[in-house]
């Protein structure tokens, strides 16, 4: 249905645990089937806050060599990459909600053409099984610009880096992203620094989407840990009246919202729950 990006032009930024974030916060807040894909090696980027032990199910024997990135690049070599397997080779994190794409261990070289190819066909088949899928460009094995020029939705992670952002907003925003729908996020966010969101919406004449996620011990420690699930399922299940507005919990719940409105989900989804 909806193709979502999550990229930064700069390391080290979080983009990673910011996709990781996000999947989980957009499962645990709507009715919607979301597709988390890990488009570098395996156990790097989305998957580096998974425990190890999670690489195996009570209900399916999960391992890499039959499964993940690898197998769908086997299947659609073959030519049988389609919505009734898809699945099959995908590791369920919340049942019937959330799924992981895990990465690639053989890391094959291909030309752009080849990756191209086989990122269309992947997105094309998993938007047949899913609401959402959400890529993770920042440990990317295929080009990251092929996947910023397949999203519906580009997320950009940023930091309050002056530099940077003079560098995103002032040359590449112009240069490389103008006609993509596009939601910035700052990420590691300290309230405390002259980068506010309104100085930096005011400084750089930004009128698009934009958001914040604080820097939050308690997510680095769960990432460290490979226990980001329980972590953010604790955070999702705070009372709204109890949610501090520049919360680590609000700003999951601000950032699901608005990736849900960006792709015109939660209007589709309002409409299945009235049966219309």
């Amino acid at each position: 249905m909806s193709t979502i990006a999550f990229w930064s032009p700069f390391a080290e930024t979080g983009c990673s645990s910011s996709a990781l974030m996000s999947a989980y916060a957009t499962a645990f807040q709507y009715r919607a089937r979301v597709l988390l894909v890990n488009t570098g090696p395996a156990n790097y980027g989305v998957e580096s806050g998974i425990f190890q032990d999670e690489k195996s199910s009570a209900d399916v024997s999960y391992s890499f060599e039959e499964n993940g990135w690898d197998a769908v690049e086997r299947l659609f070599i073959s030519g049988s990459l389609n919505k009734h397997n898809l699945k099959d080779y995908t590791k369920p994190l919340l049942k019937e909600q959330l799924d992981l794409l895990t990465g690639s261990i053989y890391r094959k070289e291909r030309s752009v053409s080849e990756k191209e190819e086989l990122l269309k066909k992947l997105l094309e088949t998993a938007n047949q099984c899913y609401d959402l899928v959400l890529l993770d460009a920042g440990q990317s094995n295929v080009d990251s610009q092929l996947i910023v020029q397949q999203a519906d939705v580009v997320v950009v992670v940023l930091n309050q880096n002056m530099r940077h952002l003079e560098h995103f907003f002032e040359e590449i925003l112009p240069e490389q992203i103008t006609e993509r729908k596009l939601h910035v996020l700052i990420n590691k966010y300290d309230s405390h620094s002259r980068a506010t969101l309104s100085n930096i919406k005011r400084g750089f004449r930004y009128k698009g989407s934009l958001s914040a996620v604080p820097y939050t011990t308690g997510y680095l420690d769960a990432i460290n840990r490979r226990d980001v699930a329980r972590y953010l399922q604790l955070e999702s299940l705070t009372e709204k009246k109890q949610v501090q507005k520049g919360s680590f919990a609000s700003a999951m719940a601000e950032l699901a919202r608005l990736i849900m409105d960006g792709t015109g989900m939660r209007t589709v989804l309002k409409r299945l729950e009235r049966g219309a």
